[in-house]
């Protein structure tokens, strides 16, 4: 299942801001681009704050897709995490950005289906998701894993997308082929179903309003900035971003999906 096209693209980002391909990376300047999700590490950070991640932690990234999370966690917090990633491209690009920022030592990359992963070899202190659980189809059963590879007293951070309020059974396929949207469903079903498999719910905040402005926001300054993105990307890889992001502020402006931040412990 290939989500996400051009795992490459972020090595045009560095170039554009003067790295060459061998260079080390500094975390803050990559930090601009690696963070796949809204609000960037202001939103990690808040994770490190809420579940409280520490040093020798052993945290899970779900849905890590090159690893910018997991990075900023580590460089954080020393804590090893685990940096989870479905496709192969971005978790091996994410694995050379470990490498270019000296962080190989707390961040492991593992290119491998959620569904699949191991509960028999694997346990977290802390597992932590932003914007990815969406895509894994049957939610029951991905919740029950995450449940499963907690230790006892062990938390959970999570940024999802949910259902919106306007949501109607015909933007089905419009979610699936636009955002590859899998698995959304309401945001009281979503407190149910970690409810079910025996999460104690600490936190949930509705985030639908904030990431309305923040897709809005995300989507203007990419078009204010459209010839210094062409000469970047090229005019398709230009085209491909401005239609993804065009897509998520349209769904959110419309009400048809909304956002959750979740924390969850297992007791």
């Amino acid at each position: 299942m290939k989500l996400y096209s051009d795992a490459y693209r972020i090595f045009k980002d560095l170039k554009a801001i003067g790295y060459s391909e061998d260079d080390k990376l500094d975390l803050v300047d990559l930090n601009q681009f690696d963070q796949l999700h809204y609000h960037g590490t202001l939103s990690v950070q808040e994770a490190i704050e809420t579940i409280n991640i520490q040093e020798n932690d052993n945290v899970l990234e779900v849905g890590a897709g090159w690893g910018g999370p997991s990075r900023f966690i580590a460089y954080k917090t020393r804590a090893h995490v685990s940096a989870l990633e479905l496709q192969k491209d971005y978790s091996e690009v994410g694995k050379e950005l470990t490498l270019r920022t000296g962080l190989e030592s707390f961040v492991t990359h593992i290119n491998q289906d959620f569904l699949n992963f191991s509960e028999r070899n694997n346990c977290f202190n802390k597992i932590v998701s932003w914007l990815a659980l969406y895509h894994i189809p049957d939610r029951k059963k991905y919740t029950q894993k995450l449940f499963n590879l907690l230790y006892q007293n062990g938390m959970l951070f999570i940024e999802d997308l949910t259902f919106g309020q306007s949501y109607k059974s015909s933007y089905k396929a419009m979610l699936q082929k636009k955002l590859f949207a899998n698995s959304l469903e309401k945001y009281s079903d979503y407190l149910d179903t970690c409810a079910n498999v025996g999460f104690e719910i600490i936190e949930h905040k509705d985030m639908s309003s904030d990431w309305e402005m923040f897709t809005n926001e995300r989507l203007r300054v990419l078009q204010a900035n459209k010839e210094y993105q062409e000469k970047t990307h090229g005019t398709e890889g230009y085209k491909m971003i401005e239609d993804f992001y065009t897509t998520a502020a349209e769904c959110f402006s419309k009400n048809i999906i909304g956002g959750i931040r979740l924390i969850c412990k297992k007791n």
